[in-house]
């Protein structure tokens, strides 16, 4: 299959504090932004992509910390305009899309990636589930990590901060996920890298151009298959489409000998069957009954 990965700027910021921008002004720019999103994906689908992840929060329009607006009031649902847009777009080029949408559901404001299908129907949401410092002003986190079958294989999402936790790619994983798809504000190869290669997944991170602005964000979008190497990268600095060729479901070869001593041609089997989860003891334990939450929170 075709994966596109597609990358572009979302430079909201200014001060908020002191004469920040009209609503209006910042509602063009993100217009402007979702406009080039949807001319990339047409792009993509000439590239005969098969599936488009957009960056997070593409259609964001307020700076984070920025409370003058409610985002249950400046953000649709999922039968919102947006949400109806990136569905006309998979439909019409009958393709799978991945977007990261701010949204609206049953009246809370998420932080969401949000899998259409060929038709343009909704396969699922995810919703962000750990949300870094400033984030909690203006979403609510959500609590769970599906993965959705598909003809392309399983998909799992996350958003951004998610792949931070080698847990939430884990638990899709364990779900049975072949690939994750990951909108995000900044990718950082170091965990990123680690996450394909200690789950046997692909992982397609559609990234921010930043440039050298934010120089710990600067690791560009990418499509790494599942032994943790990167297929195809964009420049650090550009707006553009990613587009490589890649088999999710092709098994990662077993390295370190370990076919010769235990049955197995896929590493993932490997590691899955030989996880000790019996021996894990504190992962699922209140933060209060774990060491190191005495080291900091003590007090």
């Amino acid at each position: 299959m075709k994966i596109s990965v597609i990358q572009q700027r979302l430079d909201i910021r200014y001060d908020h504090r002191n004469d920040p921008p009209l609503l209006d002004t910042l509602i063009r720019d993100a217009d402007r932004r979702l406009d080039e999103c949807f001319e990339l994906i047409e792009k993509a689908a000439g590239e005969g992509t098969d599936l488009a992840v957009t960056i997070e929060t593409v259609n964001a329009c307020t700076a984070l910390g920025d409370t003058r607006f409610a985002y249950n009031e400046l953000y649709g649902g999922i039968d919102g305009a947006t949400a109806k847009r990136f569905s006309a777009a998979a439909k019409k080029h009958g393709i799978y899309i991945v977007a990261g949408l701010l949204l609206t559901i049953e009246g809370e404001p998420y932080n969401c990636a949000v899998l259409f299908d060929r038709d343009g129907d909704v396969v699922g949401i995810h919703k962000k589930v750990h949300l870094p410092a400033g984030e909690e002003l203006h979403v609510k986190a959500g609590d769970r990590f599906e993965v959705f079958a598909t003809e392309l294989g399983n998909i799992g999402m996350l958003v951004c901060w998610d792949m931070q936790f080698p847990e939430a790619a884990r638990e899709l994983a364990l779900g049975g996920a072949d690939l994750i798809c990951c909108p995000t504000l900044g990718w950082e190869n170091i965990y990123g890298l680690s996450r394909a290669y200690e789950n046997s997944v692909t992982i397609a991170a559609a990234m921010t151009a930043f440039g050298d602005e934010l120089p710990a964000l600067n690791s560009p979008s990418c499509i790494v298959d599942n032994m943790g190497n990167i297929v195809a990268a964009a420049e650090k600095d550009t707006v553009c489409v990613v587009t490589a060729e890649i088999d999710i479901l092709k098994e990662p070869e077993t390295q370190y000998g370990s076919h010769i001593f235990y049955p197995s041609n896929s590493m993932r089997k490997t590691r899955f069957s030989q996880r000790r989860p019996d021996t894990y003891k504190l992962q699922n334990k209140p933060l209060e009954d774990m060491p190191l939450y005495h080291r900091y929170f003590k007090q």
